[in-house]
């Protein structure tokens, strides 16, 4: 009877055991779908949607680690925003605001830019991180620009509401140091360093309608577009001068050629085949 006892018992725990293994997996594929979620959740609020689903699959577990990396940052933020806040109803400034964010999104999500921060009128974006891209500071000329146009646009339905409202940009390309900053479950992908710092002062100088850089950020861009130059600035946290630009267009071969582009665009599309599909990689646009 022992014996019997015994090897019953046995035979009881093997399901326990089974039982046991079966919700460990369980809990463990819970798990990584949580993180995966998280991840996910925090990708979209600072990529466009192209962006985060490449991140989403990628194996590097050091993605968003501290590094350096050369990007091109701007800063942007509307001229008069102060004043047109004071006088104004707070639900006058919240839907501005949104219909302000809503379209400076869409052209960034356009460009593949990456959004590092936003407050009230003031809104941070950097390209060449965390997906490169070879020609990131033009990419973001091209940006500031297409940003510049819509302001303009949205300027004249403003003024008929009495708001007196422009757009100042600021653009610089250097190195910074780049990853997450903040603490455990509110974390930001943002960029320190000096490369920040210049692009948001020549925001702060700008007037309404300009994009001010540096010169050292016009050499890389300087066939891609006219430029007035400015005064020397005296920017705050900067020892030396610092020579300013006007980004005011594109220059003429430039324009030409995007018109080209455009109109080739707007021609009905062919449909990809199936091995065009499956070769093709998400880089930044």
């Amino acid at each position: 009877m022992k014996g019997s006892t015994a090897e019953i018992d046995v035979y009881a725990i093997k399901p326990f055991e089974a039982l046991q293994e079966l919700n460990r997996s369980l809990i463990k594929k819970v798990s990584q779908q949580t993180d995966l979620i998280e991840r996910m959740s925090r990708l979209k609020r600072y990529l466009s949607p192209q962006l985060a689903d490449y991140i989403l699959k990628s194996d590097d577990p050091d993605l968003f680690k501290s590094h350096r990396r050369e990007i091109t940052a701007i800063f942007l933020d509307l001229r008069g925003f102060t004043a047109f806040s004071d006088s104004a109803e707070p639900e006058e400034v919240i839907a501005l605001l949104r219909s302000y964010h809503a379209e400076m999104g869409k052209l960034i999500f356009k460009f593949g830019g990456t959004v590092e921060h936003f407050v009230a009128d003031g809104l941070m974006v950097f390209f060449n991180d965390p997906v490169p891209c070879q020609d990131h500071t033009e990419k973001a000329v091209r940006l500031s620009m297409g940003m510049r146009d819509r302001v303009k646009e949205l300027r004249t339905g403003w003024l008929q509401k009495g708001y007196d409202l422009d757009l100042g940009i600021g653009l610089a390309a250097g190195y910074a140091a780049v990853g997450n900053i903040g603490f455990e479950g509110q974390l930001d992908y943002s960029a320190v360093g000096n490369v920040t710092n210049l692009a948001s002062r020549l925001c702060g100088a700008a007037k309404g309608g300009q994009i001010l850089t540096d010169q050292k950020t016009l050499t890389q861009i300087d066939s891609l577009v006219q430029a007035e130059p400015l005064e020397e600035l005296h920017l705050k946290g900067f020892v030396r001068p610092v020579r300013a630009f006007d980004i005011v267009s594109l220059r003429r071969h430039v324009e030409v050629e995007k018109r080209f582009n455009s109109g080739r665009r707007s021609r009905p599309a062919r449909p990809l085949t199936r091995s065009k599909v499956q070769g093709s990689s998400i880089q930044c646009f």
